[in-house]
């Protein structure tokens, strides 16, 4: 669990404090949507719509949302105009995370 919380606050601090000009490049880049960048997508998604069926069927427990969370961050790194709901993504995924260890406790 330090891991990834450590983890959140270095994406956290390089997110806040990149520079403009890296910004700028990333969402010029972004702009482009290639075919590529779709077939990135493709594994993320099926486990995604694996995780919906397993937790509709009943299959839950109380890291369904963190696993959920965790696939939506794959999802928003796969592609470029999706970076910008990589932190919430992972912000879900932590709060899920932290939601599991205190029912355990």
């Amino acid at each position: 669990m330090f891991w990834f919380a450590t983890a959140f606050l270095i994406s956290a601090a390089v997110y806040m404090f990149a520079p403009v000009k890296a910004t700028a490049q990333a969402e010029s880049y972004s702009d482009k949507l290639n075919l590529g960048d779709l077939s990135l997508l493709i594994l993320p998604a099926g486990v995604l719509v694996w995780l919906m069926f397993s937790l509709l069927s009943g299959d839950t427990n109380s890291y369904g949302a963190a696993s959920i969370g965790f696939v939506l961050t794959a999802c928003s790194i796969a592609l470029p105009k999706l970076h910008k709901f990589i932190l919430p993504c992972a912000a879900l995924t932590a709060i899920s995370l932290l939601i599991g260890v205190a029912q355990a406790i």
